[in-house]
């Protein structure tokens, strides 16, 4: 079961899971990439994190991405898909914008 997260709903409701996620890009090669970073959150759902020239790369050529908080403390994860852009060039320490389009609560997985 996937509980859906307004883009204005998404600062209080990843407040549960802490201040840190996971954003997933695509590299050139067609593999997932994942980096875990300190994020945060406008009221209108836009996401903000400094990520490394390699994230900010595959940000630029493919800007659709994934982010994704661990479990809170009743099971349920949180995943927000947007469309990230890039300040300025990609270097070590690169500010991502991330406007998101959608986002749920996803289900415990079954054990």
């Amino acid at each position: 079961m996937s509980v859906a997260v307004e883009p204005g709903d998404l600062a209080s409701v990843a407040a549960a899971h802490g201040p840190t996620a996971f954003v997933l890009t695509v590299g050139d090669d067609g593999r997932t990439r994942v980096i875990h970073v300190k994020v945060d959150i406008d009221g209108r759902g836009v996401i903000r994190a400094v990520v490394g020239r390699g994230a900010a790369a595959n940000a630029v050529a493919r800007p659709d991405v994934v982010v994704l908080w661990s479990p809170a403390a009743d099971g349920f994860s949180l995943i927000a898909d947007g469309v990230a852009s890039v300040d300025g060039e990609p270097r070590p320490d690169t500010p991502l914008t991330i406007e998101v389009f959608a986002a749920v609560r996803h289900r415990p997985a079954p054990v």
